[in-house]
């Protein structure tokens, strides 16, 4: 029998093989690899069913399926794996949103549509590789969701199968039912009765389908259990929920009425459960090889077969269901000397099984493929062709992948050996012997039982077929020369005319006709054992070039002598240049030194710094950064903030380079130090600081009345009218410049310039000056008329010229020129008569 622990192990490969190698790149019995992405996904029909895939790490991480929903249905998916492997599930609505995401650990994942409306819409099924390469079981359920809400209340409290109580909330408390067709109502209760568990001993050889139903919009589950607590069977997305087992009778079956989700309320159910009697159903009347029996179903205990006859066929039958019968297991000896051939063939329109051939270290030896009949052996072109397994024990299953019913076996042992010459025909015909020929046999030269035609050293002596000259002679392998003797036995290996022992004493290569000693110098002694091969009186040891007499010393290394080598140090610089740079041509560590590593050294270079600017005419010879120091404060312009020195940062400075300006406040290139008019407002500093304006800025003008250019604060004469400020009357009034009355009105513009209430044009013509009030017309009769130019100085009506008395208007005449005038003289002619008598005498007073 084989061992627990090969059992264990083949069980496990067997299964990969089973699941794996039959289905690759046949997800969902497609023939290909179901799509990667939605808009390649592989379209599935809307109903229940049971799919394989397979995910391969690299090459294969996703499989994406579509359904096209019915309306009013709803759909569940569950996949399930090995624990070698992690797989994740997502169902996508039409979009490829998310509408359920399955991420477990374990080797089961569950997604939904509950809650999500998905009917008379596509959907997408994603299963994802996130570790490992297996294969994957996908069961899909479809249900109804209905077009419309029920009503359902129920009444509650604990009316379950017609009992008045309430079926327990578990497997150690389930209600017992008769094993009886019946039909019955119950209720559950959210939050106070969540489960209805009933328990049925299910009779021999029967089968039972149960069918739950309720009349609301609630979610309620059917799952089935054996009494261990193990889940055999369930039905969660559907209305009705249905479930049937047919391979349990004998068995204490329990069945649990499960509300699932968050409602509310008490919901009223019917649960019935209908019994088959399948006594004379196949499942239950098989005698598969003739045990009398079902072969086993478990892999670690298989149905011994035993088979005496070899070289015949042994026919068997048998018979599987991929639901009630999924694997029969086989094991037997097979015989020394023989390997095993197995054929299955069944009804093809009823069933499909797959045959499974593994050896007793529970190596797969073959599988069946597509043909048909379905055949195995250890010795076709399976997973190990020609593989031996005489006296092994060897394991046959026979496994259901669709339908059921009945097969049958044809066993053949057959000989390995088949012309008894004591090798294996495989073996014959890989060396070339006839296998039907018993004086025909591999030939074998070194009699280690690998016949020469598979053994890659015929001979023995260790050096391959293809690498040896003398391949069926163990003393000899190698021929260098050709000449037929072998090296071992020959004194000059390579025919050169040396012999091996003189060549290896003068390290030529024996092996080697090309290769002979040497003597370079011709002086009789080979170069091996010569110590100045050249003979250029320096010893090998000491010359660089021990075969080149006119050299001996390679200070650099580089393979050319000093001699010849026009740097010898090899430091980049020739020696021409080392000299002329007074730097050591045998030292590769003293450099000319070349700051601007421009190939000039510095001691020859008119710009050490390599900034373009000759050493003479650089401040800063040694440094590329820098050329010029302005205001030679040890800081070159291009670091310094202050290049002029001038104590105002570079960045402020208008005229960084010159130490006399820093500042152009009219930006006309001039700097203020030196522009005479720092604002440009045409008026320079020293005018403006003159004439007390602010010399920065052009808003800020002197006055200057007369535009002369002199501002009035400094302009002796601000009017320009020739009269200086202190002796103009009228300093802002070109047109002013005297007021002599002070009446604030100018002599020019005054007509009375003295204030003395003569007009200026009159005084002159009355010989009085206009500009002294003191000097005034006489004007003897007060009509404003001076006496200078009055022809009636006393306005008496007679004129000067006529009027002995111009200043007295009494007087005007003076007949007797007496000095008296008429109106007071009472004698006016002066004859002694005083006028009066002169009138009472009527003489003429103005006659004498």
């Amino acid at each position: 029998m084989v061992s627990q622990k090969r059992i264990t192990i083949l069980v496990s490969i067997l299964m990969l093989s089973m699941l794996a190698f039959p289905v690759l790149g046949n997800d969902a019995g497609t023939g290909g690899d179901a799509g990667d992405t939605t808009s390649a996904a592989t379209s599935l029909p809307a109903t229940n069913g049971t799919y394989y895939g397979n995910l391969t790490a690299s090459s294969d991480n996703s499989d994406y399926y579509q359904i096209n929903m019915s309306s009013n249905t709803g759909i569940a998916v569950q996949i399930t794996y090995s624990s070698s492997v992690d797989f994740d599930l997502a169902l996508l609505n039409s979009g490829g949103g998310y509408i359920d995401l399955s991420t477990n650990s374990g080797t089961t994942d569950d997604v939904t549509s509950n809650g999500t409306s998905v009917g008379g819409s596509s959907v997408y099924i994603w299963v994802d590789r996130y570790s490992g390469t297996g294969q994957y079981t996908m069961q899909i359920w479809i249900f109804s969701t209905g077009s419309s809400g029920g009503g359902g209340g129920g009444s509650g409290g604990g009316h379950d199968a017609g009992t008045g109580t309430d079926a327990g909330g578990s497997i150690a408390n389930a209600m017992s039912l008769n094993a009886t067709n019946m039909s019955f109502w119950g209720d559950v209760t959210y939050s106070t009765d969540l489960n209805d568990y009933y328990n049925i001993s299910i009779p021999a050889y029967f089968g039972v389908t149960s069918s739950l139903s309720w009349n609301s919009t609630v979610d309620l589950d059917l799952e089935v259990y054996d009494s261990a607590g193990t889940l055999l069977t369930y039905s969660w997305f559907s209305n009705p929920e249905t479930v049937t087992m047919n391979n349990n009778g004998g068995m204490d079956l329990y069945f649990r009425v499960f509300a699932y989700g968050s409602g509310t309320g008490t919901h009223d159910y019917s649960l019935s459960f209908t019994f088959d009697n399948l006594s004379s159903a196949p499942v239950n009347n098989q005698d598969d090889a003739g045990t009398g029996g079902d072969a086993s179903n478990d892999y670690l205990n298989p149905t011994n077969i035993s088979i005496s006859s070899v070289e015949t066929n042994i026919t068997f039958s048998g018979w599987g269901s991929l639901n009630d019968d999924l694997n029969d297991n086989y094991q037997t000896t097979v015989p020394a000397g023989h390997g095993i051939r197995v054929s299955v063939w069944f009804n093809t329109s009823v069933s499909d099984f797959q045959v499974i051939l593994a050896d007793d270290q529970a190596n797969t030896i073959d599988y069946s493929g597509t043909n048909y009949p379905e055949t195995v052996t250890s010795n076709g072109s399976g997973t190990y062709p020609g593989m031996i397994v005489e006296g092994m024990d060897i394991l046959l299953q026979v496994r259901a992948t669709s339908g059921e019913g009945y097969y049958g076996m044809s066993w053949w042992f057959f000989t390995l050996d088949g012309d008894g010459d004591g090798f294996y025909d495989s073996v014959e015909e890989d060396c070339g012997s006839d296998p039907a020929d018993n004086s025909s046999i591999p030939l074998d030269t070194d009699s280690d039982g690998i016949c020469d035609t598979l053994d890659s050293d015929d001979d023995g002596d260790y050096v391959e077929d293809v690498n040896d000259t003398f391949p069926l002679d163990a003393s000899e392998w190698e021929d260098t020369d050709s000449d037929g003797i072998g090296n071992n036995a020959d004194s000059d290996d390579d025919g050169d005319g040396f012999s091996d022992t003189n060549e290896i004493e003068c390290g030529s290569d024996p092996l080697d006709m090309w290769n002979q000693p040497t003597d370079y110098d011709s002086d009789g002694i080979c170069d091996l054992q010569d110590s100045d091969d050249d003979n250029d009186g320096y010893e090998d040891v000491d010359d660089a070039f021990p075969m080149d007499s006119s050299e001996w010393a390679d200070t650099d290394n580089n393979g050319v002598g000093d001699n010849s080598d026009t740097d010898d140090d090899g430091d980049g610089y020739s020696d021409n240049i080392e000299s002329s740079c007074n730097s050591d041509p045998l030292n590769s560590f003293d450099v000319p030194s070349d700051l601007d590593m421009d190939g000039t050294c510095d001691l020859m270079d008119n710009d050490i710094d390599g900034d373009n600017y000759p050493n003479d005419n650089d401040a800063f010879p040694m440094d590329n950064t820098e050329w010029i120091d302005t205001d030679n404060d040890g800081f070159g312009n291009n670091v310094d903030v202050d290049d002029d020195g001038d104590f105002v940062s570079d960045n402020y400075d208008s005229f960084p380079l010159d130490s006399s300006e820093w500042a152009d406040n009219d930006n006309d290139g001039l700097g203020d130090n030196g522009d005479m008019d720092d604002d440009n407002d045409g008026w320079s500093d020293s005018d403006e600081n003159s004439c007390s304006t602010n010399s920065m800025s052009d808003q800020s003008i002197p006055s200057d009345f007369d535009n002369d250019m002199i501002c009035d604060i400094v302009d002796t004469d601000d009017d320009g009218d020739g009269v200086s400020d202190e002796n103009d009357a009228f300093p802002m009034d070109n047109s002013e410049w005297e007021d002599t009355d002070s009446d604030g009105i100018g002599n020019n513009f005054d007509d009375d310039d003295d204030g003395d209430e003569w007009f200026d044009i009159y005084e002159p013509n009355c010989g009085t000056d206009p500009l002294d009030s003191n000097s005034i017309p006489l004007d003897f009769d007060g009509d404003w008329v001076c006496d200078l130019v009055d022809n009636d100085d006393d306005n008496d009506g007679v004129t000067d010229v006529d009027d002995p008395f111009p200043k007295n208007p009494n007087e005007s005449v003076d007949t007797d020129s007496d000095g008296v005038g008429n109106n007071a003289d009472n004698d006016d002619d002066n004859d002694g008569w005083t006028d009066s008598t002169e009138s009472l005498c009527f003489t003429s007073s103005l006659s004498s």
